[in-house]
């Protein structure tokens, strides 16, 4: 059976080796002149490592993720560490005082990435800390995720941790990375955002280029074709017996004539773009922390990623990278502008968070990623697309088919190897 796979992500990749290991005839179009999609690494002179263009973990409980590491003989390659994940918050005196300060004594940082760091965070009183509390406990042990479908996080999440604890916790991280979006979010995502979440992460020794690079080569292995740098603006149904498309939903459009029943509903599924700006510098921007979450709206950036302080900045020509991340609209200006405008707007803030210390900037690299972040609102469950489309022999298989869970390296392979089951099922049966 000869397959095309359109894209060239985790996705397609997985669908590709999956389907290739069942001896079928597998060709995944990219258009891009590398491969790896939202995880594509770059490598610059004097580093040993590739560098995703957006930050990537694992989670010590992405199981599919781990057992094609395993699969591909790279379980050696694999990083276990436990890096320090914070907020940054305003002061408290300054904040309910109402006084003017100026902008180095407005922040702080916390830690908050265990239960004797949320005991000691001053913003919360003893009962919203226990409430915190329990919040947390029920959503890591509560299997159904379902019913939390029919309910927006915000009225859910005041429930049962409390008003304050929204105020405070969440409600600057959701507005931040949803703008006015935030109060349509269902609870279902923000509660898997939680359970998910594990104390240790992962990385792989080389960067995620180490397993795009396995995964292509063993596709090749198998008598698969890797075309890069190739544009498809068209499905030629003609061509192939089987045809998975893996690039967004938007796009997927442009290349198919679907039934307008089929595809209008999906294309009324929010979509944001991510963007990362990576600086290069001499120190450290953050001390110790990994993942830095700015509760702050006035910052203009959402998270702060430093990635050398989660994997050696040796492997980076001993030089510290940091990310500094945005989920935007399609419309937002920062979509527009060059890399120094950018800078121009963020450096004022990055020095809020350096202090009194200088920053020398060596490189730094943008990076934008179109409908990256498919919005997960009530009901989502009922409109996401299904693998088999409407049209024989046509699949899809993208982040819009990923529910509750987050976008995820891990959730991509796992929709590509449901993809390749699904093909092959259907093959089996002759659908």
């Amino acid at each position: 059976m000869r397959v095309a796979i359109i894209g060239g992500g985790f996705t397609g990749l997985t669908a590709a080796y999956e389907l290739g290991k069942q001896g079928h005839d597998v060709t995944v179009f990219e258009k891009e002149k590398e491969i790896g999609g939202l995880a594509v690494g770059f490598r610059q002179k004097g580093w040993d490592w590739h560098l995703e263009k957006a930050y990537h973990h694992l989670f010590t409980n992405d199981i599919s993720v781990l057992r094609l590491l395993r699969d591909l003989g790279l379980e050696d390659k694999l990083i276990i560490k436990r890096p320090i994940t914070a907020i940054l918050m305003p002061k408290i005196q300054n904040r309910e005082k109402g006084k003017n300060s100026s902008a180095s004594e407005l922040n702080q940082i916390f830690q908050l990435d265990s239960p004797k760091h949320l005991l000691t965070f001053p913003y919360l009183s003893p009962v919203d800390k226990v409430r915190t509390a329990i919040l947390f406990t029920f959503l890591k042990l509560n299997p159904f995720w379902q019913p939390l479908e029919n309910v927006t996080a915000e009225p859910f999440f005041k429930t049962i941790g409390g008003s304050t604890s929204w105020r405070i916790l969440w409600e600057p991280l959701m507005a931040g990375k949803f703008g006015e979006l935030a109060p349509t979010i269902a609870a279902s995502w923000l509660a898997a955002r939680i359970k998910k979440r594990t104390p240790r992460l992962c990385s792989i020794e080389g960067g995620f280029q180490t397993l795009v690079t396995a995964l292509a080569g063993a596709i090749k292995k198998n008598h698969g074709k890797i075309l890069i740098n190739t544009s498809v603006t068209s499905v030629p149904l003609d061509k192939f017996d089987k045809f998975l498309i893996t690039v967004p939903t938007p796009i997927a459009a442009r290349l198919v004539k679907f039934p307008t029943s089929y595809i209008q509903p999906l294309l009324k599924i929010p979509h944001l773009h991510a963007q990362t700006l990576i600086l290069e510098t001499t120190k450290p921007i953050l001390k110790d922390v990994y993942w830095l979450n700015i509760a702050d709206r006035s910052f203009p950036f959402l998270a702060v990623v430093a990635h050398t302080n989660f994997m050696d900045k040796k492997h980076y020509g001993s030089r510290h990278l940091t990310y500094f991340g945005n989920y935007l609209p399609q419309d937002h200006p920062y979509l527009s502008m060059t890399k120094p405008q950018i800078l121009k707007i963020f450096l004022p803030f990055i020095k809020r968070l350096i202090r009194n210390s200088s920053i020398v900037i060596h490189n730094s690299y943008l990076f934008s990623a179109p409908f990256a972040q498919p919005v997960h609102q009530r009901h989502y469950s009922k409109i996401a697309p299904t693998i088999q489309t409407p049209i024989p022999h046509l699949y899809l298989a993208n982040l819009d088919s990923i529910y509750p869970w987050d976008r995820g390296t891990n959730y991509a392979v796992e929709l590509g190897q449901r993809a390749a089951r699904e093909i092959q099922k259907r093959t089996l049966y002759g659908r």
